[in-house]
């Protein structure tokens, strides 16, 4: 998930190609939900943080030069990511209450499923959701998509045992001018032939859906068993190269943070932009 005033900036640099990809699938035993994080920046790291009190415990990808979660999960086993969708106006938002912090780490401090996630997006004001769609899923099996259409929040309920989410609004996917997204369509075909909730079947997925130099990083969250997969920066044609992090582990070593680009020696330069 992008910081938004970056996003008309962006949009000159990569017109066609912004956004990222989330899929979540569940065959009602193991729950997972993939990512590719598309974005500008090349100091993506992951951020631990111990619970504190009733705050829940989680970890959450961020960049070091911003410092702001793009995604994550809790150790209830919730998780959020999002991404960028044409601008719909939402006036309802202004009469919410302010709850004067960064909402979705407030949401895995606070949020142990999908409903209590939902429910915030619901009470307090959040102005991104005019330029977002966000993805929530639990260790109970549930996933939903909330952004806003026509002027009030939408949420989208998961039908079946997979959803995606691109960059078109799911209420009306013409929306906006939005160009027909193939990577959208590569997915949800590969789906329908094979819809293994597994670690290979997101990894040959993975391999259709990345936009190469863009994606910074992929990465698959088991919810049930409270682990995250990490994929290698330097490639984007072999999605075996991965790195697995228990949450409940890293938690008892304190908060602390971890550049990717540690994690993974290159096979060529990284493209600077």
């Amino acid at each position: 998930m992008k910081k938004i005033f970056f996003i008309i900036a962006l949009l000159f640099i990569w017109p066609a190609s912004f956004g990222c990809f989330i899929m979540f699938l569940t065959d009602g035993h193991h729950i997972l939900v993939g990512n590719h994080e598309d974005w500008y920046a090349r100091d993506a790291e992951i951020t631990f943080i111990p619970a504190n009190g009733k705050k829940m415990g989680m970890l959450y990808f961020d960049f070091a030069s911003e410092k702001t979660a793009q995604g994550g999960m809790n150790t209830a086993g919730l998780f959020f990511d999002g991404t960028r969708t044409p601008n719909a106006p939402y006036p309802g938002n202004d009469t919410k209450k302010n709850c004067h912090c960064y909402i979705w780490t407030k949401i895995l401090e606070d949020c142990k499923n999908v409903e209590e996630a939902v429910q915030y997006l619901q009470t307090y004001q959040v102005p991104e959701l005019e330029d977002i769609h966000i993805m929530f899923a639990d260790r109970q099996g549930h996933s939903a998509i909330v952004g806003v259409y026509n002027s009030e929040l939408q949420v989208h309920l998961r039908k079946g045992n997979y959803q995606l989410l691109t960059n078109f609004n799911p209420s009306n996917p013409s929306y906006g001018g939005e160009p027909f997204c193939t990577r959208y369509a590569a997915a949800d075909s590969m789906l329908h032939r094979d819809s293994a909730a597994s670690v290979e079947n997101i990894q040959k997925i993975f391999t259709k859906t990345n936009q190469e130099d863009l994606t910074i990083y992929s990465n698959i969250y088991d919810l049930s068993a409270g682990e995250v997969y990490i994929y290698s920066l330097y490639s984007r044609k072999d999605f075996t190269n991965k790195i697995k992090m228990n949450l409940a582990s890293e938690l008892k070593k304190g908060r602390h943070n971890i550049l990717l680009t540690s994690l993974f020696k290159p096979t060529k330069p990284i493209t600077k932009k």
